[in-house]
């Protein structure tokens, strides 16, 4: 969001710089993006700290909170221990195997979700699905 304030408009400029949290791209927060958007599926705060080993591993758990807050990346939990980060370009969903934690991801149509949820008297922002099951992986 880009914001462009007139002289005389001092006060409404500064009104919606706080209506609307302005993220500072930092070098390190675009390091930690790259490393996201580069990597096609999920990453732990670890595996990126693991790319990343001049940047704090503090500063990479700060930094994701706050990329998640600000709805550019998912937060998605799959079963394992620490939570997992991705950048998706294109919105999908998971398939996780319990047995060799591959992770398969698919698109659904969320009016087709929403319609089968029959929740009407709730509004939906956001569909997250993950399906665990067992892939037909080589045993």
């Amino acid at each position: 969001m880009q914001i462009i304030c007139i002289a005389s408009l001092q006060y409404i400029c500064y009104y919606a710089n706080h209506l609307h949290m302005t993220l500072r791209i930092t070098q390190k927060r675009q390091q930690i993006l790259d490393v996201l958007k580069s990597h096609h599926g999920t990453l732990s705060a670890a595996d990126i700290h693991k790319h990343l080993p001049e940047i704090d591993l503090a500063t990479v758990y700060r930094n994701l909170d706050l990329f998640v807050k600000e709805k550019l990346i998912k937060q998605i939990h799959l079963g394992t221990e620490e939570s997992q980060y991705e950048y998706q370009n294109i919105p999908h969903h998971h398939a996780v195997c319990v047995d060799c934690e591959k992770v398969i991801h698919f698109t659904a149509p969320d009016k087709k979700i929403k319609k089968l949820l029959g929740l009407e008297d709730f509004q939906v922002d956001e569909i997250e699905v993950t399906v665990r099951g067992i892939c037909s992986h080589e045993k």
